[in-house]
């Protein structure tokens, strides 16, 4: 049996310009990012970032869109917000500086208790939780 240890990375499909995703992660959430470790060619073909976490990475990949559908909380119907479907989880620090800063930065939210839920430029739902170890 397989036994799974930590993250390595998760993947974000970018249906927008890789640049959109870059500043909404690095320059709105302050995520590192480190050089893509692939093939030049395969580079260029696939267009996009990696991000770097102490516990894995999530890679942002260029892809085309896709009419999938995906099962959406009732409270959500009709956001852009979709935690039943793929997203990526954060522990923060802060749960409360977490909502003041989307507010600032215009991000649309929903909260949830202890939990915020956003969406990157993408579509991707980003969903935020109160480090239970702090």
């Amino acid at each position: 049996m397989i036994k799974i240890t930590r993250l390595n990375h998760s993947a974000l499909g970018c249906r927008v310009e890789v640049d959109a995703m870059r500043r909404f992660y690095v320059d709105v959430l302050g995520v590192n990012t480190v050089e893509r470790d692939i093939p030049e060619q395969l580079a260029a073909l696939i267009p996009g970032f990696w991000m770097q976490f102490p516990n894995g990475q999530v890679h942002v990949i260029q892809c085309d869109e896709s009419d999938g559908e995906r099962k959406v909380l009732p409270e959500l119907a009709g956001k852009p917000l979709d935690p039943m479907g793929p997203h990526t989880a954060f522990y923060v620090e802060d749960i409360e500086a977490v909502e003041t800063h989307l507010s600032n930065e215009n991000i649309e939210y929903q909260r949830m208790d202890q939990f915020i839920f956003a969406a990157d430029p993408a579509g991707n739902t980003v969903e935020f939780q109160q480090d239970p170890e702090l």
